[in-house]
């Protein structure tokens, strides 16, 4: 594996835009409508400026350890057994993830393009690609996030202006008119996903610059508008209950695309999106738990990137977790995420108070 090259701001913005916004595109908004209805973009909104305070933590941390490997700094100041579970707990977060979108994505693909096609040949070929982007490294990763974002991004816009003659955005109101209760909930929801920017620790080791509270706060608007947008546009498209009933409200809005009138039948440009999306996040994902496990041999790296693609390739395959993962997504995501990403971002925090006023004592 060649050597990490730093990652730039823009490279950091795009790896974050890609391998994060696929997961509020794809998981959170059927969760958010589901759970609340119209009041879903009330509720995101408002976490969305609740979660401009709670980056500050993320700073703060990254400020406090110099922006050193966090896996590193752990093995440093609290010793290898402590610094050992950090990893394996991360480790598996960031495997049950990558198995969660991974099936979800296989699972779309057979619903709506592919439904002759074995899963595993689907499976399979996403995860050689992912396999081949990982194993270059996170360089590689940041340049493939450069190429297919900006595509990524207009053909956002086109479904937004596309679809602006079937929008009634006056559907978005009236709020609160079964009580405060679903307004809470779409937070609860939104919290989970816009907490996943704690990613941004493990990757501050390979940034050429120190990254500023007011970077992070424009990525976690950025983040959160990929949410609201696509979010707002379905309710107004389709009313608050048939895009509640809609398992993937976002590529529907790609049903309505018409362009003039002798071109329609695009929605399969969502599968560029989509793909894009899932290539970089577990591709992503695949690095950081090959970095943590064997973060300085290239050859190790390799190997493990390997076993876990294979791992990955076959456990999702298997009917009881597939079962598992499918209630773990419909049912308990957005709470299990919230409160595991919550106490692992104030457990570091605590850690480096501790560590800092140690040393400074």
């Amino acid at each position: 594996m060649a050597t990490i090259k730093k990652l730039s701001l823009i490279d950091v913005y795009f790896i974050m835009l890609l391998s994060l916004g696929i997961t509020n595109h794809v998981t959170l908004i059927p969760l958010i409508l589901q759970t609340s209805g119209r009041d879903a973009w009330m509720g995101t909104l408002l976490t969305m400026i609740l979660h401009l305070g709670w980056v500050y933590i993320l700073y703060f941390i990254m400020k406090r350890t110099g922006q050193q490997s966090i896996v590193t700094w752990f093995k440093d100041h609290f010793g290898p057994i402590v610094g050992w579970i950090f990893i394996i707990i991360t480790t598996l977060y960031f495997f049950w993830m990558t198995m969660v979108i991974l099936r979800e994505t296989t699972t779309w693909i057979g619903v709506t393009y592919l439904p002759q096609t074995p899963k595993i040949v689907v499976t399979l070929s996403i995860m050689l690609l992912c396999l081949y982007v990982a194993n270059n490294g996170l360089r590689s990763i940041a340049i493939i996030s450069g190429i297919l974002l900006p595509i990524v991004w207009v053909l956002g816009h086109l479904v937004a202006i596309s679809n602006l003659e079937y929008k009634d955005y006056s559907l978005l109101t009236p709020l609160f008119v079964d009580g405060y209760t679903p307004l809470f909930n779409s937070m609860i929801v939104a919290g989970g996903g816009f907490m996943e920017m704690i990613l941004l620790i493990f990757l501050q080791h390979h940034m050429k610059r120190t990254m500023h509270y007011l970077h992070i706060v424009i990525l976690a608007i950025l983040l959160g508008g990929l949410t609201l947008g696509p979010l707002m546009g379905a309710i107004a498209s389709f009313g608050p209950v048939p895009a509640m009933e809609s398992r993937y409200p976002a590529y529907e809005q790609w049903m309505l695309v018409t362009l003039t009138k002798y071109i329609s039948h695009v929605d399969f440009l969502a599968l560029y999106q989509w793909i894009s999306g899932a290539l970089i996040r577990i591709s992503l994902f695949l690095f950081i738990i090959a970095e943590g496990i064997s973060m300085k041999s290239s050859k190790r790296r390799f190997w493990s990137i390997l076993a876990t693609s294979v791992i990955l390739c076959f456990v999702p395959l298997i009917p009881i977790i597939d079962r598992q993962l499918e209630l773990f997504v419909l049912g308990a995501y957005s709470l299990e995420i919230l409160g595991f990403l919550s106490v692992l971002t104030v457990c570091i925090a605590f850690a480096v108070i501790f560590k800092t006023k140690a040393k400074g004592g």
